[in-house]
C-alpha cells in the first residue's frame, strides 16, 4: 500500500542548523529545499506531417465561409491517414459536458502545412481541445498568401484535439492542407528559466530547445505555451526514451507552479 502525505504548505522550506554570513535567506538558519521531479515521457512517436488531417482539398477547405473538423468523422477524407491515426477518447469536464477528441498521448505541437500549384490563397486554421490536465485551449494558425506552400509550426502543446476550424476570406479550395503533430513537447509545470530543465534521452544528457512559459495573463490564441515546451536535439522516432528532470520553481499558486490560464 503505497502512502502520502504533505510535509508542509509553506512556498519555501529549510533544513539544518548552519548558518554562513551572506547566507541567511530570509534570515533563517538552514538551507533551502530544492523542488524537483522527473517527467518521463517514454517512447514519443516521431513526427507526422498529416496524422490528423490528409490532403484535405476542394470542397474539404472553405470558400469564403468556415469549414470544422471533428473526430466525430474520424475515418473519413480528409480525417483518414492510411499510415494510423490518433485514437479518439470522449472527455468528461467538471461541468458534465463530454466531448470527443483525438488523444495526441504525449503533449505536444501542431503543425499545419497548405499548398498550392501556384499561390497559396491565405486562411487561419483554429485548434481547440485540452491541455493534459484536460483544460480547455485553442491556438489560431494564419496561413498568408502567395508562394506554393507555407508551414505554421505551433508553439503550444496539446494533448487533446477537439477540433479544426478552417476560414477564408476567399476562395481556397484549390490549396492543399496537411496537419499533423511536430516535435515541441510540452513541460508538466511552468518554468520561467531555461536552466530550470534538464533533458535526457535514452539516459544522456539532451542539447534540448528550451522555452519558457507565457506571461501573458489569460493567455491568447496566439501566445505559447502556458508552462513552457523542449524540443528534444534528438528527434523522436518511436524508438528512444525521452524524459526531462525540472526544478519546479514555485509552488505557491496555480498560475506559478502550472501557468496562467489557457486560451
Amino acid at each position: 500500500m503505497t502512502t502520502r502525505h504533505t510535509i508542509s504548505g509553506a512556498d519555501k522550506l529549510y533544513a539544518g542548523d548552519v548558518r554562513h554570513p551572506g547566507y541567511e535567506p530570509d534570515a533563517r538558519r538552514g538551507v533551502e529545499l530544492g523542488h524537483f521531479i522527473f517527467k518521463d515521457y517514454g517512447v514519443i512517436e516521431a513526427v507526422d506531417d498529416d496524422k490528423i488531417i490528409d490532403a484535405a482539398t476542394s470542397t474539404e477547405l472553405p470558400d469564403t465561409e468556415t469549414v470544422t473538423y471533428t473526430p466525430a468523422t474520424d475515418g473519413t477524407s480528409p480525417l483518414d491517414n492510411g499510415d494510423g491515426r490518433f485514437s479518439t477518447t470522449t472527455l468528461k469536464g467538471l461541468d458534465g459536458t463530454s466531448t470527443l477528441v483525438y488523444d495526441l498521448v504525449t503533449p505536444r505541437n501542431i503543425v499545419s502545412k497548405m499548398t498550392h500549384s501556384s499561390s497559396v490563397v491565405a486562411s487561419t486554421i483554429l485548434y481547440s481541445g485540452f491541455d493534459e490536465y484536460m483544460e480547455p485551449m485553442s491556438e489560431l494558425h494564419t496561413v498568408t498568401a502567395t508562394g506554393t506552400a507555407k508551414t505554421v509550426t505551433g508553439t503550444k502543446a496539446f494533448r487533446y484535439l477537439a477540433s479544426a476550424a478552417i476560414s477564408s476570406l476567399a476562395d481556397s479550395e484549390a490549396n492543399t492542407l496537411n496537419v499533423g503533430v511536430g516535435n515541441v513537447i510540452g513541460l508538466p509545470v511552468k518554468i520561467t528559466t531555461k536552466n530550470a530543465v534538464l533533458a535526457r534521452v535514452d539516459g544522456v544528457d539532451d542539447a534540448a530547445t528550451r522555452v519558457v512559459g507565457v506571461t501573458t495573463d489569460p493567455a491568447t490564441t496566439t501566445t505559447g505555451d502556458v508552462r513552457g515546451t523542449v524540443d528534444f536535439d534528438t528527434d523522436p522516432t518511436g524508438t528512444s526514451d525521452h524524459g526531462v528532470w525540472i526544478w519546479v520553481e514555485a509552488h505557491d499558486t496555480k498560475e506559478n507552479t502550472f501557468g496562467v490560464t489557457q486560451a
